[in-house]
């Protein structure tokens, strides 16, 4: 992936590199974050009387620790950016992997290994937690004679987690798949998405 560039001299070499390194990192930190949620919400959802699983004191440490795995991960970024200024005068930001790397490292592993971790595993990791938080809420039962208006309510509350979990999926799907496209065009992902809409279908099947 490369594209003309309008900067030159250190400051352009830096923005090459440091352009598509950030939005690699902001991209995992924000799946990362979305995996946490969930979790943090499993918790409260099924365990309500116990003590939350991402604690305050864990808050800062579970942050800190998205943001540096993140930074790892998009690091290669750096080294295989670079200015490039071919006859035409014109200067291109291009990614030479194969140069910056050898034969010791195939970019398509790399973005093979990537989008599993931090996209179809995460997918996995969000259907099950919120098809699980989903069954909970639905199965729970409240002490005591309850009237029309609270079965009312529960029902609506039970309605309204299952289309926020729906929209935080169906927003991930959606979101992820152009940018996986635009950085290795020559996959079959079709094919890779089709797991998520199992997935999901499998969730909704659950839910009913």
């Amino acid at each position: 992936m490369d594209s003309q560039w309008f900067i030159s001299g250190p400051l352009g070499q830096a923005l090459c590199k440091l352009v598509p390194f950030l939005t690699n990192t902001s991209m995992f930190v924000s799946i990362q974050s979305l995996v946490l949620i969930a979790v943090d919400r499993f918790g409260a959802a099924v365990f309500p009387l116990r003590s939350p699983l991402i604690s305050s004191k864990l808050c800062a440490f579970f942050v800190l620790a998205t943001w540096i795995v993140a930074m790892a991960v998009s690091s290669p970024f750096l080294v295989a950016y670079n200015l490039f200024e071919p006859a035409n005068g014109k200067l291109y930001c291009f990614m030479a992997w194969d140069e910056a790397f050898g034969g010791s490292s195939s970019y398509v592993n790399y973005f093979l290994a990537t989008f599993l971790l931090f996209y179809y595993i995460p997918i996995a990791v969000l259907v099950i937690i919120y098809s699980i938080i989903v069954i909970k809420l639905k199965k729970q039962k409240i002490p005591g004679e309850q009237s029309v208006n609270a079965e009312q309510q529960r029902a609506k509350r039970n309605s309204n987690v299952l289309k926020l979990a729906i929209a935080i999926m169906v927003g991930f799907v959606l979101c992820g798949v152009p940018h996986s496209i635009t950085l290795c065009p020559g996959l079959a992902l079709w094919r890779l998405a089709l797991l998520f809409y199992r997935l999901l279908y499998g969730c909704l099947e659950l839910c009913h």
